[in-house]
């Protein structure tokens, strides 16, 4: 099944250590630059059933890992999944299901994204799964908390509807504990439940004049009434009292409602703020104000509504019990606000009534206690919880996550085997690279996003992100230095010549005093050099390892229409290149065999032989132009490498002319002048025999 337990962080990079799923980042981001789409998707689709949604509003813990944000910026990896998820080949994925049930009967109580993970997964496994959901929609917060310009409601039913055509079924509009009783599951031949209701119920401020003026209301029944098309009612001066996410969505959608001036009113630091950093920028751009170090006093009203609100400034003490520094307030700094517009966004609590008596809630009877972590195992056998109604109010991922490790538990539950035992994983101490490879490693700029203009987002929900083009993405893939894909040295072979200290660009081999070569993997950028120059063979590449070249040689080769003159093409992945450029360039030259590589530096000698062993005509190197190559200190050694290539086939009976190299052009696949003088090259010997 689907390994959700803590890895090694020496044996996966770290954007995968830090994803709650473990998804494989490193995997679908090297398909993205290879242009393989369809094969990213699947990779990201196989761990994560609502990938779409993830790549929208997931807060992307893998992007703060990531090794390339020590040297410029991480790579866009959110931005990417929702590429690769929103293509067309999207609907192509189809889940491996068994063709016979296991009989099972579980029920999913909660319909939110540990809900709809748990479901995925346990059909997957075989059983038979019901989904009890209160409202009369799925989708939990995905629905009722998230707007729209933020995440479209059809990718909502399409990433759900992808669920239930695995069989799932479904019951809306059953709320348990009144329709049903929780008890009445069991009887009802469920074998497993597990709880996932979410955090709905609302928190209250605790100041004076909350509960007594018209125009107080709490941000999750406003978003609610918002996503449910309600247009409630807002005012033109509002105040949004809280830091997170579900501040930060009240206060842009009050802006696309009307609103004049929405002030966020937060009671810390921009750095304490919980709200995803990006969309506090967007609701800055908006035009939302925040007053930081700001806390409620009081409510204020006239002929019983809301007219002000009274405000004192604060600062910071000593950390408290979630590592935030405690906001203290400020004698004598009152002031007043004129809003006539409360919405109150601190916080949100799971109503875990209905299981009061069944399960072991804590002191405040808000969330329910699991016995582990992991197992998500409860105090009623055969029962389970995750999501918010276990850990409070927390991300997408994080839910996901929950229910993927719920499912595994019920499946081992029903099978009658021992659920595992895992110990919480230590905190993964963050990598770092030296400053001087730092310095080494080339700067490439994180792709831009495309969004609506401010002026254009506040007439309507339209999303305000679009996804990046097939163009931008392969650019930004290949941005990824490639964590624990690069150089990997079998001790038996070196032989200690440390030709590889010396062709590394960014001198990433050490040695001791043995004379003992040591490549650190995660430092490593994989460019390739040292797999090709060491004399005995004695270091391999994960990344286009080197019988890969070979292979896909042979595979072009043998896919090829026998258009003559045959010359196979090794292109650089780096290069500024469309797809466009790629399509007219199989219609232009379909005697052209593309091979793509991550830079001419991973040629060897031998694929170039290979090639004309296989039965081409011709061989065109096409490297990509030095301001986007990120190893330009190897063009030195790659040309004398090629030259050798030349002496080589000379000696063979081979014309060294076939053998064509260049850069590629600023912009394009290659200068079509040179394509055609090596054709005419190839054809010459061939007219001069037969007159």
């Amino acid at each position: 099944m689907y390994d959700n337990n803590p890895v090694n962080a020496m044996e996966h990079p770290p954007c995968r250590v830090a994803c709650p799923i473990l998804t494989d980042v490193r995997e679908y981001v090297q398909l993205i630059a290879e242009r393989t789409f369809k094969e990213a998707y699947a990779s990201i689709r196989k761990l994560n059933p609502l990938p779409r949604v993830c790549g929208r509003i997931c807060t992307h813990p893998c992007e703060t890992a990531c090794k390339r944000g020590q040297v410029d910026e991480p790579i866009a990896i959110a931005a990417l999944k929702r590429f690769a998820s929103d293509g067309p080949w999207k609907g192509r994925y189809e889940a491996d299901v068994p063709d016979k049930s296991t009989g099972h009967k579980v029920a999913v109580v909660g319909s939110g994204p540990a809900g709809l993970a748990a479901a995925h997964d346990l059909a997957i496994l075989g059983h038979r799964i019901t989904i009890f959901e209160a409202l009369p929609v799925l989708g939990g917060m995905l629905r009722m908390g998230v707007p729209a310009y933020r995440l479209p409601k059809d990718v909502v039913d399409e990433e759900i509807q992808a669920i239930l055509d695995l069989g799932v079924e479904v019951k809306t509009g059953v709320r348990i504990g009144e329709e049903i009783n929780f008890t009445d599951l069991s009887e009802q031949g469920y074998k497993a439940v597990f709880v996932a209701i979410g955090a709905h119920k609302d928190q209250k401020l605790g100041i004076a004049g909350e509960n007594e003026f018209e125009g107080v209301v709490s941000a999750v029944s406003f978003l609610r009434a918002v996503n449910q098309g309600q247009n409630p009612k807002t005012g033109k001066k509002v105040a949004v009292i809280g830091g997170g996410n579900t501040a930060v969505d009240s206060a842009r959608c009050l802006l696309r409602m009307g609103a004049e001036t929405v002030h966020i009113v937060y009671r810390r630091s921009g750095d304490e703020m919980p709200a995803a950093k990006e969309e506090i920028e967007e609701a800055v751009h908006e035009g939302v104000q925040i007053a930081y170090l700001t806390s409620p006093l009081e409510i204020l009203g006239q002929n019983g509504k809301v007219s002000a609100l009274k405000l004192m400034k604060n600062e910071l003490g000593e950390p408290d019990a979630s590592g935030r520094r405690s906001p203290k307030p400020v004698p004598g700094s009152e002031f007043t606000l004129d809003v006539d517009m409360v919405i109150a966004a601190i916080g949100q609590a799971p109503d875990s009534s209905f299981v009061a008596d069944k399960l072991e809630l804590t002191e405040r009877k808000k969330r329910i206690i699991v016995k582990g972590p992991y197992t998500l195992v409860t105090t009623q056998p055969g029962v389970f919880a995750g999501g918010d109604a276990v850990t409070g109010p927390a991300t997408v991922v994080e839910a996901i996550s929950a229910g993927k490790r719920a499912a595994i538990s019920i499946d081992l539950y029903l099978r009658g085997e021992p659920l595992p035992t895992i110990e919480p994983a230590e905190e993964v101490k963050r990598e770092k690279l030296s400053p001087a490879l730092v310095e080494k490693t080339r700067n490439f700029a994180r792709c831009g996003k495309i969004s609506l203009p401010a002026e254009d987002r506040l007439k309507g929900f339209d999303e305000v992100d679009a996804v990046l083009s097939e163009d931008l993405a392969t650019k930004e893939a290949l941005r990824c230095l490639h964590c624990f894909l690069g150089a990997r040295i079998d001790k038996e072979k070196c032989i200690s010549c440390l030709t590889c200290v010396r062709v590394c660009p960014l001198g990433i081999p050490t040695t001791n005093k043995m004379g003992e070569i040591t490549i650190d993997p995660f430092a490593c950028q994989a460019c390739g050099m040292c797999v090709l120059e060491c004399p005995v063979w004695a270091i391999d590449i994960s990344l286009n390892f080197r019988s890969k070249i070979a292979l896909e040689i042979e595979q072009v080769i043998s896919r090829s229409q026998q258009a003559e003159p045959m010359i196979v093409g090794f292109f650089d992945l780096h290069g500024n290149f469309r797809s466009t450029d790629v399509k007219s360039l199989r219609q232009d030259y379909p005697n052209i065999l593309p091979v793509m590589v991550f830079g001419l530096r991973r040629i060897d000698t031998c694929d170039i032989l290979k090639a004309f062993e296989s039965g081409a005509d011709g061989v065109v190197l096409a490297g990509c132009p030095p301001d986007t190559d990120p190893f330009p200190e190897t063009a030195d050694r790659v040309k004398r490498r090629i030259a050798h290539a030349r002496t080589l086939l000379d000696a063979l009976g081979i014309d060294g002319a076939r053998l064509e190299v260049c850069d590629m052009p600023e912009k394009g696949i290659v200068d079509k002048e040179l394509i055609d003088g090596l054709i005419q090259r190839i054809k010459e010997p061939v007219q001069a025999s037969s007159e």
